[in-house]
């Protein structure tokens, strides 16, 4: 009869680690969500204080990079939710709205933003303007303790988010509160000072230390003069400046509004709000039926097309102003034809038009919104030469018109800002790709959740009252709750649960191995749910 070469119950004296090819490793990822995001939020870490009820801390975590959550969660175009790997399972968690309900709790209760040092800094840093950018970096620079003025030549603060987006899309309280939460910082507010006019720039450079420019695109490009000198006919920048200023223009029966993306829609809906019947010819293709080019498909935003046509917009797609007819000094319409192709052999947006289709559109106001430039005047002696103390952001800097991109280019500018006035390494954190897909998550562990969504109220006499409603605290807390916590452990136990050797040890604030014991048979890794522990090769 053999005999067991050790005692009973003293199976620690193998350490069976030696047995081991591989080792699991903890590894916390980046989601897919924050990788897509244009201000790089860490949505992941503020989803989950938000799924505990913990709302002030997730706002506290969320504006760490973007001091616009109420903004935000209303315009933003939020790229997170289509990489957000949910959609595969059900649907896409409402990021951008448990965003709004955080930032509008944030203005309900009147939290303030802490500065992230007691330590003053002597070094004045001027931000040429008001607009997210601007507000952003602004923002960051002033919880570092660096003084900081913001120039805008405008009478309000908030550059395209004040003068280009409708009330009932961005109610100005909100976007007012936001401003006033980050100028509470200390940071200085100059309106009505355009620099190169009430101020000259070598002025501006002799007194701060670092200048950056967030001077917007409001500079509309314009369809070639008719010789009629723009009579009914206006930019589509023009007429939403003019809206939100609180004029209500007296607008003729037909409009026509020219492009494809926000603007030519926020256009469209004002004008039906001011009682025209709107038709919007957009070179594009609608929707889901693009031509295989990424830029063929109609650049505005779903949601906003949609309520667009049920307000009674007409959308005419993939056509194009051949030339404007008048009758005398009148508009009585456009003359449009069918687009062949919308960008030439380099790839550039060039629509040209099929000889041959041409229609007549009847309208007394056509407003183009066919794209914004940068006005550079008064700013030319701060470009020629580029010196290092001028740093250009937002749509300045040849990025993606869209205000959460702003957000984002506000925050490198400060951390750029910061390593030259310091003369160190910037302390900007970028975040490598996105490691964790839908085929490193677990769906089996995740039940089917219906997403919540805001109401969209029922606006028949239409007003400029907001027509998205929020989220519920209730609502928001469940959506947050869907959130798979791609890449990122929180704490489920199944590693734990899981493994046969018992080398997986529960600490505080996560797990360790035990690799005297673990033999790396992997079953920790295949039961993670949301792809949180890799398998690596022994070296050697």
């Amino acid at each position: 009869m053999s005999r067991l070469a050790i005692e009973p119950g003293s199976t620690v004296a193998y350490h069976t680690g030696d047995w081991r090819n591989q080792r699991p490793v903890y590894r916390d990822k980046w989601p897919p969500c924050g990788q897509s995001c244009p201000a790089e939020e860490d949505i992941q870490a503020w989803l989950a204080l938000a799924s505990d009820t913990q709302w002030e801390s997730a706002w506290r975590k969320l504006t760490e990079r973007n001091p616009l959550p109420a903004v935000m969660g209303r315009v933003c175009y939020h790229p997170c939710e289509r990489s957000c790997n949910r959609a595969h399972l059900d649907t896409a968690v409402n990021i951008h709205g448990v965003e709004r309900h955080l930032g509008d709790l944030a203005l309900e209760h009147g939290w303030r933003h802490r500065p992230l040092t007691d330590q003053q800094q002597t070094q004045q840093v001027a931000v040429v303007g008001a607009g997210p950018a601007g507000l952003s970096c602004a923002f960051q620079l002033a919880r570092r303790g660096y003084p900081v003025t913001i120039f805008d030549a405008q009478s309000t603060p908030g550059g395209t988010l004040y003068s280009g987006i409708p009330e009932y899309r961005l109610p100005k309280s909100v976007l007012q509160g936001e401003i006033d939460a980050i100028l509470a910082l200390g940071i200085q507010l100059k309106l009505n000072t355009r620099i190169g006019a009430e101020i000259s720039a070598d002025a501006l450079r002799s007194e701060f230390a670092a200048v950056f420019l967030a001077v917007g695109a409001l500079q509309p490009r314009t369809y070639p003069d008719d010789g009629y000198g723009g009579h009914s006919v206006m930019s589509g920048v023009d007429f939403l400046r003019r809206i939100n200023a609180g004029e209500r223009l007296r607008l003729p029966r037909h409009v026509a509004v020219i492009g494809g993306g926000n603007t030519a829609i926020d256009a469209a809906r004002c004008a039906r709000r001011l009682g025209a019947e709107v038709t919007v010819v957009c070179p594009q293709d609608p929707h889901g039926r693009h031509g295989g080019h990424p830029g063929a498909e109609m650049p505005a935003s779903l949601d906003e097309v949609i309520q667009a046509e049920d307000e009674g917009v007409r959308l005419l797609y993939r056509a194009g102003v051949r030339r404007l007819v008048r009758s005398g000094a009148h508009l009585s319409g456009v003359e449009i034809a069918r687009v062949d192709q919308i960008h030439d052999r380099h790839g550039r947006f060039n629509p040209v038009l099929f000889e041959g289709t041409e229609e007549f559109l009847p309208a007394g106001l056509a407003i183009f919104a066919i794209g914004q430039e940068v006005d550079w005047q008064g700013l030319e002696a701060l470009l020629e030469p580029q010196s290092p103390d001028v740093f250009i952001g937002g749509d300045a800097a040849g990025l993606p018109r869209f205000a959460a991109t702003a957000v984002g280019s506000g925050y490198q500018a400060a951390m750029s800002i910061i390593a030259f006035l310091t003369g160190t390494p910037s302390q900007y954190q970028h975040h490598d790709k996105a490691e964790v897909t839908f085929r490193d998550i677990k769906p089996e562990y995740y039940p089917r959740l219906a997403r919540r969504e805001g109401a969209v109220k029922a606006n028949p006499s239409l007003d400029f009252d907001e027509r998205v409603a929020g989220l519920g605290g209730d609502d928001a807390w469940r959506e947050a709750g869907r959130c798979l916590s791609c890449g990122v452990c929180f704490e489920c136990d199944n590693c734990w649960h899981f493994c046969p050797d018992a080398a997986v040890i529960k600490k505080e604030g996560g797990y360790a191995i035990d690799y005297d014991y673990c033999k790396g048979c992997g079953i920790c890794a295949a039961e993670c749910p949301c792809g949180h522990i890799d398998m690596e090769r022994e070296a050697g």
